[in-house]
């Protein structure tokens, strides 16, 4: 063989190793790594949404990162063939319009110039194809949300009465405006590599990556579609661990993952305030009183018989009824019942005793020029000065039941789902 003879053949075996290599790369490009029913979900898929949350969420790209992160994007990306399976079943669509809107409101929120972020992608080498299906899913998902479940959620009067009730006795105490990423756990055997996936996400949030963009990508959770944020609560909406987690945070930092009901929890504490105190000038109990009354010539013995006349009565009293009862037989010409009274219209040493007196509870003895008083609160009015509407109260306590709602329509189809995944 001439030495020309064996360059050629020594470039020919180097393209055909060449070409042999570029086809297994592309096949394992194309490799199925899950079906979900029907549908494949390709390591195309999955290295494509890596790119994109590599770049969105400001992550520090690596091979090493991508790999981390591969298993909950693949996780999502099932998830998201399971939401548009079901609106597709239950006929609920999206346009390329409604997609065109929400890439618009990602730009206006990123303060991004109209129609950058796909020139974005494009200039990455990220087929705005996935970007593209990430957001229709959100969309049908949503709009399934709303149009087939929202009638299995109810709220009525006494629930909002409840909550309006609690947000009176949270008035002083610490309230909480925060942000979530959820990770469900569908089963014992995912629950080690969910546990993981929440803990890299925990990483790579307090190294710098934006937490708003993750719960978009990643969170199972109604509030992912807005950044994760879940608005103010107190300590007492929360489960207790979380509750003890987010106590302990200062505005900006985020929990460890918590191991919560169905999954794991990353919150974010973004803002902390006290709740507005009532301006008790403005409460209005509905007050009775029994009157041992003194006359002007009375002596200390007459008023000591009195208090101790008062003490003996406070021991019997056992309700309003009974305060009202004793009142007339003591003294007719004396009401027993004085109605509604503000705090602020009451003399400053019977306001002292009303004011922490419990409901149904006989006060201590209250000596005044008229005589010996015995009080009782039956029912205490605060005002609603700095609580929210009712209409408002209503429509937080519908998201929340939604969100509840969505959690187990979602988990419910993953367990009537073929899930195939192929390592």
């Amino acid at each position: 063989m001439s030495l020309r003879q064996g360059i050629r053949t020594i470039a020919a075996v180097a393209l055909l190793v060449v070409a042999m290599l570029g086809t297994a790369q592309a096949q394992e490009v194309q490799r199925i790594i899950a079906v979900v029913n029907d549908e494949a979900v390709s390591n195309r898929d999955v290295i494509e949404r890596v790119r994109l949350v590599v770049l969105t969420s400001g992550l520090n790209d690596s091979p090493e990162l991508r790999q981390r992160i591969a298993p909950q994007v693949l996780r999502t990306l099932i998830d998201e063939h399971l939401r548009l399976q079901e609106a597709e079943r239950k006929n609920v669509s999206v346009t390329d319009r409604e997609i065109g809107f929400a890439i618009s409101n990602i730009e206006q929120r990123n303060s991004m110039p109209a129609d950058s972020f796909v020139k974005l992608l494009e200039s990455r080498n990220i087929d705005s194809y996935t970007l593209e299906t990430q957001i229709r899913a959100e969309i049908a998902w949503n709009k399934l949300v709303n149009q087939r479940l929202w009638s299995l959620v109810t709220i009525t009067d006494e629930d909002i009465d409840d909550e309006l009730r609690r947000l009176r006795d949270n008035r002083g105490k610490p309230e909480f405006r925060l942000s979530e990423i959820f990770l469900t756990v569908d089963g014992a055997g995912q629950d080690k590599e969910v546990r993981k996936n929440a803990g890299a996400l925990v990483k790579h949030i307090r190294a710098g990556a934006d937490f708003a963009n993750l719960a978009d990508q990643f969170s199972v959770a109604v509030s992912a579609s807005d950044g994760g944020s879940i608005g103010w609560v107190t300590a007492d909406q929360l489960d207790a661990e979380v509750a003890a987690a987010v106590t302990n945070l200062q505005p900006g930092e985020i929990s460890d993952s918590i191991a919560t009901r169905g999954g794991y929890l990353i919150v974010r504490l973004d803002e902390r305030r006290q709740l507005e105190a009532p301006n008790s000038d403005d409460t209005e109990v509905d007050l009775r009183q029994i009157l041992l009354a003194t006359p002007g010539n009375a002596t200390p013995d007459d008023v000591a018989a009195n208090l101790s006349l008062a003490s003996v009565i406070r021991e019997t009293v056992a309700d309003c009824d009974d305060m009202v009862r004793i009142a007339a037989e003591t003294d007719p010409t004396m009401s027993g019942n004085l109605g509604m009274i503000k705090l602020k219209d009451m003399s400053p040493n019977i306001r002292t005793v009303v004011e922490a007196l419990p409901i149904a509870t006989a006060s201590e003895p209250v000596t005044t020029d008229s005589g010996v008083h015995l009080f009782m609160v039956c029912d205490r009015v605060e005002s609603d000065a700095g609580l929210p509407r009712r209409t408002d109260v209503r429509q937080l306590l519908i998201e929340a039941r939604l969100d509840q709602v969505a959690r187990h329509y979602l988990r419910d189809l993953r367990r009537t789902a073929f899930i195939d995944i192929r390592t």
